[in-house]
């Protein structure tokens, strides 16, 4: 413990030295535990952010050309990246054969492992794999998710331009006893308590490029993994403009902030995708919370109940997520379920449904008209409650490729549902697998539709690994840690 402090301190007494002069725009420095991987206190793992030498041009003009990923491929494994989301088949055990012997092959030089050409990109061994459901999702850690979810909306600031109801992103079904209320917020009175009064998000985009600003966009639409980051603001137009079209993604995570009146009723969290509604209720008189899945029958299949700390009067911060085909709650700091409750994805053939045949699988794929356009929801059963600080928040879509969409989607095609039907198409719904060498990793880019990554040039070998990325220290006004 005490020599990982003295490198600890020793490293950053270098990096603090070495910012002197540098200007506020010179890019980001990043403080990096070299001494993890050198000597052997820890092994890269998965999710990790990562700093390590690029394979092709290690140097560039004398100077080292250095990359910082997230390592997602672990050696000997295969990944597959497929509406979003990554699935990897695990290495063999140690004395098994390899999926793939490039090492025995004397026509290929080991140092050249890392080329994409030995990535084995779409063997059809692979696919065939994949299609057969041999695949298992990799599901990333309740902390990794809030590293790495991006924002989808935040209620808390709305657009001060666009006032008119038409605009609202948050609205009570025809009926609910919901009411709007200070601090941006929604207010319960009870209702009826015979049925769930339930209020409903509407991803209403902003009106494009002269389009008036009253009745011009006003439909709900799919929400896309767009980011403003990724795009530019065109000198013609004026507005904001991405680069390329974006993917829709599912995968979202909602939270807010419950005040409780009373110890009655019920307060419900659902997130809807695809074929598919999960909700979580909690019971405000004895703090139970149990999930259910809800299909395209509408009857609710209960998959666990947990006791937790939403009971009777008081506040909370409740989040409830759906990632990687995972429900996770948080109530505070805690996590009642765990890591999260399990469910098979639906985009990929389970052990027990080997009889399945393609069109069945493929009708699975994709948005579904209802669902996907109330994609995710409040509600309140007899319970006096206020709701605030309304977040909701998506996953990170993983791309098939850097530079490009897996979809091609313009606003016509995401308000309406008709138009949907290319996400069952084989032609279109690909998967992409990729080998990952022994002694490689493979390493890819958060912002994955822009990421120069090992989806195109291939796998990092373990010797040019430096070490785990630990935290940003300068500039100050983006100083901070890594996740």
């Amino acid at each position: 413990m005490k020599m990982r402090k003295i490198y600890f301190w020793m490293a950053l007494a270098t990096a603090l030295l070495g910012c002197g002069g540098r200007s506020w725009s010179s890019g980001d420095r990043v403080l990096v535990a070299k001494y993890l991987y050198e000597t052997k206190i820890a092994q890269p793992q998965r999710f990790e952010v990562v700093v390590f030498k690029y394979p092709n041009q290690p140097l560039e003009k004398g100077t080292p050309k250095n990359y910082i990923k997230r390592l997602l491929g672990l050696p000997g494994e295969i990944l597959a990246i497929f509406f979003g989301r990554l699935f990897h088949i695990p290495a063999p055990p140690p004395g098994a054969p390899p999926h793939f012997n490039d090492l025995d092959n004397k026509a290929i030089d080991p140092n050249d492992l890392w080329k994409s050409d030995h990535t084995h990109r779409n063997d059809p061994k692979t696919l065939d794999l994949f299609d057969a459901g041999k695949f298992q999702i990799l599901r990333k850690p309740p902390e990794i998710m809030l590293a790495m979810r991006r924002i989808v909306y935040d209620n808390d600031f709305p657009a001060k331009d666009l006032t008119g109801p038409e605009w609202e992103r948050w609205r009570p079904e025809e009926g609910a006893a919901w009411a709007a209320s200070k601090r941006n917020g929604f207010v319960h009175d009870g209702g009826k308590n015979d049925a769930v009064d339930w209020l409903r998000y509407w991803h209403v985009l902003r009106p494009g490029h002269g389009e008036p600003a009253v009745g011009a966009r006003s439909k709900r639409e799919l929400i896309t993994d767009f980011m403003a980051y990724n795009s530019y603001q065109s000198a013609e137009h004026g507005d904001a403009m991405s680069p390329s079209s974006s993917n829709w993604v599912g995968d979202l995570m909602l939270e807010c902030k419950l005040d409780v009146q009373g110890s009655t009723g019920e307060f419900w969290m659902e997130l809807s995708k695809g074929i598919h509604r999960f909700r979580a209720r909690f019971d405000l008189s004895s703090g139970m919370c149990t999930l259910f899945k809800v299909g395209m029958d509408k009857k609710p299949v209960e998959m666990d109940s947990k006791q937790t700390g939403v009971k009777g009067p008081g506040s909370y911060n409740l989040r409830f997520a759906n990632f990687d085909a995972r429900l996770t709650v948080w109530v505070d700091r805690e996590l009642p379920f765990g890591n999260g409750r399990d469910y098979p994805p639906p985009e990929m053939r389970g052990a027990d449904e080997k009889d399945l045949d393609d069109v069945q699988l493929k009708s699975r794929f994709g948005p579904t008209g209802q669902n996907d356009l109330e994609p995710a929801s409040l509600g309140a059963k007899g319970a006096v409650v206020q709701v605030h600080g309304i977040r909701l928040w998506r996953d990170t879509y993983y791309t098939r490729s850097a530079g490009g969409p897996d979809f091609h989607l313009t606003p016509d095609v995401l308000s309406d549902p008709q138009k949907w039907g290319f996400f069952k198409d084989p032609n279109l719904a690909e998967v992409r697998t990729l080998y990952v060498q022994p002694g490689h990793y493979l390493c890819l880019g958060d912002n994955s539709p822009q990421s120069s990554d090992g989806r195109d040039w291939g796998l990092v070998p373990e010797r040019l690994m430096l070490g785990r990325a630990l935290l940003v220290y300068f500039p100050f006004n983006r100083a901070g840690p890594i996740r």
